[in-house]
């Protein structure tokens, strides 16, 4: 009995210290854990157009809203020269409700950090454009014609920020 306790507890420790570490250190996500704050320089320009980051399916961001700094993967598409997160509910939850507390995020693009502002995005017309090309380039399904509800999916989220240059 004694041995198993110890094991437990062992065990224990072991994976709380594999999540403080993958929290805080990671310097981004590891499976569904958040990382920690991003690793890189910190670009001085920003580039004018992003659409050269399309070529990637995710992109690596950081909030710093509250106490401990959460990075992880999302869905992104650069689009009229902005690059546009869309956050799904099952997962883009937390870093939503971060971006509603405080909008600035820093993205990580090739060792260089860029800070922005997210900007959530309401109008319907800018999410549908934005929505086809996504699901294209993530789930390789074509969608042509109007945007149609999915039988099945009420209640479904996904909120889309457009990300700005920071106030100077």
């Amino acid at each position: 009995m004694k041995r198993a306790a110890v094991a437990a507890l062992a065990l224990g420790v072991l994976l709380g210290g594999a999540f403080l570490w993958a929290r805080l250190f990671a310097g981004r996500n590891v499976g569904p854990i958040p990382g920690g704050w991003l690793r890189g320089e910190v670009a001085t320009e920003l580039p004018s157009d992003w659409s050269f980051a399309n070529r990637d399916p995710y992109l690596l961001v950081e909030s710093d809203a509250w106490t401990l700094p959460y990075s992880a993967s999302v869905w992104f598409l650069a689009r009229q020269g902005r690059i546009h997160l869309l956050l799904p509910g099952f997962f883009g939850d937390d870093l939503k409700r971060r971006l509603d507390d405080d909008p600035r995020i820093r993205v990580a693009w090739d060792g260089k950090l860029y800070d922005q502002v997210a900007v959530p995005v309401t109008e319907s017309a800018d999410a549908s454009a934005l929505l086809a090309p996504v699901i294209r380039r993530q789930f390789a399904i074509e969608i042509s014609g109007a945007v149609r509800p999915i039988a099945g999916a009420h209640g479904a989220q996904l909120w889309i920020y457009r990300l700005d240059d920071p106030p100077r």
